[in-house]
């Protein structure tokens, strides 16, 4: 039998060929895609600045609430500090007080204030300037009212009982009202201390209307603050009183 030649080596079959991969494709198969980041750059910092608007709203209320609060604790105080006021300013001889205003055409609330900053309803109160009583009388002024009121007899002592303190007394601002020809509580607080002579003068040279006394018009700073006083009792007798 024939034999066959032997194949060529060239003619053999191909081989396969090894490729050599590198990189991620040698280490398993496809190439990976890069990951985007989860945010980007300004998702980021939109994140940030509603944070930071967050903190900025909580700590704005909680500032209002301290300020609130602050605020509650104030009114409260301010509340019980006018309280206190009007209890001291509770009325003593109410009964004499408006008996003798009506008796002179007063405001019983009005004469209750002059009291109130005249002596504070002590019947034997004495100034540093000789003033006595529940009203103050000084000594001159004492001699000229107390003929007029039923006195005639009378020594100063007189001036320690409530009735003939609180009837000169009202006899005394109704005389004033008359002089003035004004029962401006003002101008008759300001005569009571300090004498219509003076207040006719101040309404020449210091009143805007020439009839009138702001507080901030009376040039003396004594009775300029005896007046605000009265002003001020005056308001709480009406109020709470009267």
């Amino acid at each position: 039998m024939n034999e066959l030649p032997p194949i060529a080596p060239s003619a053999a079959a191909p081989r396969k060929r090894r490729v050599q991969r590198s990189g991620a494709a040698a280490r398993g198969g496809r190439r990976k895609r890069k990951r985007s980041p989860i945010l980007t750059w300004w998702e980021g910092a939109l994140l940030g600045l509603m944070a930071l608007g967050l903190i900025l709203i909580l700590t704005s209320l909680s500032r209002a609430d301290e300020s609130l609060l602050s605020l509650r604790a104030q009114r409260e105080n301010e509340k019980i500090a006018w309280e206190k006021e009007v209890a001291s300013h509770q009325v003593r001889y109410r009964d004499l007080i408006e008996y003798y205003a009506a008796a002179n055409r007063l405001d019983p609330a009005y004469v209750a204030a002059i009291i109130k900053r005249e002596s504070d309803y002590d019947p034997r109160a004495e100034s540093s300037k000789g003033a006595l009583g529940l009203m103050q009388f000084m000594p001159a002024t004492f001699d000229w009212v107390k003929n007029n009121c039923g006195y005639r007899n009378a020594d100063i002592s007189v001036l320690y009982e409530p009735e003939a303190a609180i009837r000169m007394g009202c006899y005394l601002l109704r005389y004033i009202i008359g002089q003035l020809n004004s029962d401006d509580p003002v101008l008759v607080a300001c005569a009571y201390h300090a004498g219509w002579g003076n207040v006719k003068t101040w309404l020449e040279n210091y009143s805007a209307d020439g009839k009138t006394l702001a507080l901030s018009e009376i040039p003396m700073p004594d009775t300029r603050h005896y007046a605000g006083k009265v002003l001020n009792a005056y308001a709480i007798y009406q109020q709470y009183y009267y």
